[in-house]
């Protein structure tokens, strides 16, 4: 793998890797630490790589890997032995392509939320992310249902538009 082959790898699947690893730790700047160091040992190992093996495969098995034990050295609680069994389950086979695109379609996604004006932003993680009603969200926000209505519609029109490609 040469140094551009591997910057391409990198920029396209680190925010996904990131995601990933954030969603079995919990922790963005330790998802990140983690994600760094996977590429760093593909890196220095680049040339022991098998060239017929998947390599996003391969990279998205080690994220899995790595959080997991930093899950494991850390000793989070009941929560994490929980989130470590489901994640051993879905090592238990490689990380199909299929799973790979959700991962890159989960980080469009979350790029997408971070464009929307703030307030249908934060209507919207409320709403979604954190499973608050809308007079949940009202009241939390001061302001009216109707409002968090409006905020929500603009949001997901606007979440279609970017995400949703136009023919």
């Amino acid at each position: 793998m040469d140094r551009l082959i591997f910057k391409q790898f990198f920029e396209t699947h680190y925010s996904p890797l990131c995601n990933l690893a954030y969603r079995i730790i919990g922790d963005i700047d330790k998802s990140e630490d983690i994600v760094q160091d996977v590429f760093v040992k593909v890196w220095n190992n680049r040339d022991q790589l098998d060239k017929d093996r998947n390599i996003k495969s391969l990279v998205y098995t080690m994220v899995k890997n790595h959080s997991l034990e930093v899950l494991r050295r850390d000793g989070i609680g009941l929560r994490v032995v929980r989130i470590i069994s489901k994640a051993e389950e879905d090592i238990q086979s490689n990380i199909q392509e299929e799973e790979i695109e959700n991962y890159k379609l989960l980080d469009q996604i979350y790029v997408s939320i971070r464009q929307l004006p703030p307030k249908c932003g934060e209507v919207f993680t409320l709403s979604k992310v954190n499973g608050l009603t809308y007079t949940q969200i009202a009241e939390r926000m001061n302001i009216s249902v109707k409002t968090v209505e409006n905020h929500m519609g603009k949001a997901l029109k606007l979440l279609r538009e970017m995400i949703i490609p136009k023919p």
